[in-house]
């Protein structure tokens, strides 16, 4: 179905490690619309890692280079599915675009299973190789947290296999939507 509303987005944001790129792939192949991982972007247009870009330019380079980054992306493309890097969302212009022109999703999951996920994974996460313990890791889970909350919606990703979390989000997708016809 077509975005309503006059919403060209779907927004996936949430901590690092909740899944947000590869349910942005598998929900773009079911609405047949293109994904854009917002990390990839930014690497693409410094040619460099963020982990790097991080190393040599320092966080408040990276944030800046992220908001004028993930603004452009707005103002370039047609309807798509976005996953956004875990900080992107707390950038008060990166939210406020996002309020005003997508259906945000906020892919939650436990401390257990983010910490899980990260420590598995190669992706070298600059901001997860700050924190000294899997406590840190929960304090600043719950810091983003707060400003996580204000997106359209909220997913637990806790024990869904790929499918079964693509079939929840477009239903909770049609559900917001049909919501907010209403109250027009």
């Amino acid at each position: 179905q077509t975005l309503l509303l006059n919403k060209k987005f779907i927004v996936l944001l949430g901590f690092m490690g909740v899944g947000k790129t590869s349910l942005g792939r598998g929900l773009s192949k079911k609405l047949n619309l293109p994904h854009i991982d917002t990390d990839f972007e930014i690497e693409k247009v410094k040619n460099m890692k963020i982990s790097s870009i991080f190393e040599s330019y320092g966080e408040s380079y990276f944030r800046e280079l992220e908001q004028n980054i993930i603004i452009d992306i707005f103002s370039k493309n047609q309807e798509s599915v976005i996953s956004l890097g875990g900080g992107s969302f707390l950038n008060i212009k990166i939210r406020e675009h996002i309020k005003n022109k997508c259906i945000s999703i906020w892919l939650n999951a436990n401390v257990d299973t983010i910490y899980k996920r990260i420590t598995k994974s190669n992706n070298i996460r600059p901001v997860f190789s700050r924190l000294k313990s899997k406590n840190d890791l929960e304090v600043l889970l719950h810091e983003r947290s707060q400003v996580y909350k204000e997106a359209d919606i909220k997913i637990d990703s806790e024990n869904l296999n790929k499918y079964s979390l693509v079939e929840k989000v477009l239903y909770k997708i049609d559900d917001y939507l049909e919501k907010k016809d209403e109250n027009y």
